[in-house]
């Protein structure tokens, strides 16, 4: 006998779609905006360091607002939490929209922060409490194309809008999609069962978002502020300190904000490791790949998005199969195939030249969103799915805060790291040079032709000086970049191991999502 309230359910690609509205204006906003802070500098006559609390006060505000989400979740209930971050979002994307100078369009970041900060780990919540676990893996697939393409699309788009449009409409684009969200979330979405809370963590609330974001603004201002300067070493030290203090706090309290015993769970804490260690290797790419094809390269933000676009397309078109798969062979198989393919694609991305083909990069990117097709979501489901039902908020928040951090110190790594080797390299290229070399005086027999041909050689030699300087930070840079992706394909050996912790789980006769219950 069926009852009223599964006759009522939405299917579970309804209960999809509607998260995936949320979750892909979220993960958008977060790539859409780089192309468009050169024009905002000039637009608010601001300089760099100015501009860039633009996206760190998002980043900073959406990591430490994520230890509050399960209590928010289980007080008022999931998906009363999930309509009003979608609105916290919309209304600050509509703010940012009006900003009328830096100051004002930071502020407006943070409000669009906190709904973007929650959207996340709250949509997959509603996912996990209503979506049969049996059914998850093809949920889990659909909802994986906003974490596919979101981020591969956004440069393009940006850099359409600030070309053809109003920056204005990086913002105002998010409106009427938000304005959707919240109508579909309120009216076709069930809610979770509330109850009453017992005494408020406080003290883990406290101690777990001052963590992140000591930790967050670490990483996303070292690079400016000097990773030996005493405001970094602080921040680490403080955050520290506090993660020290969580940890204990949080394993004393009966209803902490972040529920670490989670980790006990060796299938979670698993996946925990390999889907942060994949998400760096991902950001890698996400970072590299732009930099090496506008910077040496010398294509446009839209050339660079329509040669990324076939990888998300790819990407986007296997996390459903791999959805599919999941739910019948379970994440094993599917990771152990897409392991190789990011492997491969990642090792041979070192080879990157200044005249290495678009074709051959577009073909290692394809494979590469295969691999991470095949292996992302798969984890990540799987991780969850090894807990109760009723653990999935804390699951979810837990597994939102630590990619968060994760993907910052992925960010902060590759840029380091690519830094520090373009060094060597021009040092190293810049030691075998002099005006007696052969490549200089092959540069400066191409720079003597050019300045004879308007008719004055004068300026040759200073004119071969600025190729040969080009030529050389740009090779540096492109060995730089291969160095970079080198390294990182040895993380993905050592993370290779880790999925064949990945058993398909025993269905259990019976079992029931969360709201059939």
């Amino acid at each position: 006998m069926v009852s009223s309230e599964e006759k009522k359910a939405p299917g579970v690609v309804t209960i999809t779609l509607i998260i995936v509205i949320g979750t892909f204006m979220a993960i958008l906003d977060t790539s859409i905006l780089n192309v468009a802070l050169p024009k905002l500098m000039v637009l608010f006559s601001v300089d760099t360091k100015q501009i860039e609390w633009v996206l760190t006060a998002y980043m900073l505000i959406s990591g430490a607002i994520i230890p509050i989400t399960t209590y928010l979740g289980e007080r008022f209930g999931y998906k009363q939490l999930y309509v009003w971050s979608v609105v916290s979002f919309t209304l600050g994307s509509l703010l940012c929209g009006i900003a009328w100078d830096n100051p004002s369009l930071v502020a407006f970041r943070v409000i669009q922060g906190i709904g973007g900060g929650l959207i996340m780990p709250v949509g997959m919540s509603l996912m996990f409490r209503f979506i049969p676990k049996d059914k998850m893996g093809a949920a889990m697939g659909i909802f994986g194309l906003s974490m596919a393409v979101a981020p591969s699309i956004g440069p393009t788009l940006g850099g359409v809008i600030i070309e053809h449009f109003s920056w204005r409409w990086l913002f105002m684009i998010n409106v009427p999609i938000g304005i959707i969200g919240v109508f579909l979330s309120q009216f076709i979405l069930p809610e979770t069962p509330k109850r009453k809370m017992g005494r408020f963590d406080i003290w883990g609330l406290f101690l777990a978002s001052g963590s992140a974001f000591g930790f967050l603004l670490a990483l996303a201002e070292g690079e400016s502020w000097g990773w030996s300067s005493y405001s970094i070493v602080m921040l680490f030290v403080t955050a520290t300190a506090m993660l020290a203090l969580l940890i204990v706090v949080e394993l004393n309290h009966p209803e902490p904000v972040l529920d670490l015993r989670l980790f006990l769970n060796l299938r979670f804490s698993m996946s925990i490791i390999l889907g942060s260690g994949f998400f760096i290797v991902m950001i890698t790419g996400v970072i590299l790949i732009p930099i090496y094809l506008q910077n040496i390269r010398g294509y446009s933000a839209i050339q660079t998005g329509l040669l990324l676009m076939p990888q998300a397309l790819a990407m986007g078109a296997m996390m459903p199969v791999a959805g599919k798969l999941f739910d019948k062979v379970g994440a094993r198989p599917l990771v152990m195939v897409g392991i190789p393919l990011i492997l491969y694609s990642t090792y041979q991305l070192h080879t990157l030249a200044t005249d290495t083909p678009a074709g051959v990069i577009s073909t290692l990117m394809v494979i590469r969103g295969f691999g991470m097709g095949l292996t992302f979501m798969p984890v990540n489901t799987a991780g969850v799915s090894a807990l109760p039902p009723m653990k999935a908020g804390a699951a979810s928040a837990l597994s939102t805060l630590v990619r968060n951090v994760v993907g910052s110190i992925g960010i902060a790594l590759t840029t380091v790291l690519m830094a520090n080797r373009q060094i060597l390299h021009q040092t190293r290229m810049s030691e075998d040079l002099d005006m007696f070399s052969y490549s200089w005086n092959m540069m400066q027999g191409s720079a003597t032709g050019l300045m004879a041909s308007v008719g004055d050689t004068s300026a040759a030699s200073q004119v071969t000086l600025s190729m040969m300087n080009s030529q050389v930070l740009a090779q540096a840079a492109s060995w730089a970049i291969g160095d970079v992706f080198w390294v990182f394909s040895f993380m993905v050996i050592a993370l290779a191991p880790l999925g064949l912790f990945f058993k398909k789980e025993a269905k259990r006769p019976g079992e029931k999502p969360d709201m059939m219950e």
